[in-house]
């Protein structure tokens, strides 16, 4: 398996991933999940919980040298942080498990990097995810692809890959803002 960066938008009811190869190969993944019953017990969303991290664990390959995620949105005031948290610390665990060094990057650090403000609209990413990687199709994406795409242009920056074509480096400070693991264990 081609070295590569997974990153992943994890959501309940639906998440993006995407990988990227030193080379330029770009890959995505969209997951829903039907919505739960009002009323649902423990076991339903537990098991919701279940499904989405294992999918979103179940990209990692021998060849993934580095996963990262998208932190929370602390400002969101919809859905289910609590539920959304369980995702998150469940994939979180299983990767350093499997000893996949984890990048955890705020969702304004995305924003900023690719489109060049931290309040950037939906849009804003998948028009400068689809402009800095042409002719991958990636103008045809969704939203949770495209920030995991922008997630993924975030880590190969970090890693010094060749790539992509921002102008004048300008997410450069952004990265600084993200949580990187220690590069020494991080196999570029």
């Amino acid at each position: 398996m081609t070295d590569h960066v997974l990153a992943l938008d994890l959501g309940l009811a639906k998440a993006g991933a995407a990988t990227l190869t030193a080379d330029g190969r770009v890959d995505t993944w969209l997951k829903t999940s039907p919505t739960l019953a009002t009323g649902a017990g423990l076991e339903a969303t537990a098991d919701r919980i279940g499904v989405m991290a294992s999918w979103a664990v179940g990209l990692a390959t021998t060849g993934t040298i580095l996963a990262v995620v998208e932190g929370p949105a602390h400002a969101a005031q919809h859905g289910q942080p609590h539920e959304r948290a369980g995702v998150w610390w469940a994939v979180v665990r299983r990767l350093l498990h499997h000893q996949i060094p984890v990048a955890v990057l705020a969702p304004s650090t995305v924003k900023g990097y690719i489109a060049g403000k931290g309040n950037a609209t939906k849009d804003d990413v998948k028009r400068a995810v689809a402009l800095a990687w042409p002719g991958q199709g990636l103008g045809r994406i969704s939203a949770d692809e495209a920030d995991a795409v922008a997630m993924c242009t975030c880590a190969a920056d970090w890693l010094g890959w060749e790539g992509p074509y921002l102008d004048g480096r300008r997410g450069v400070d952004w990265l600084r803002k993200a949580q990187w693991p220690d590069r020494e264990n991080v196999r570029a």
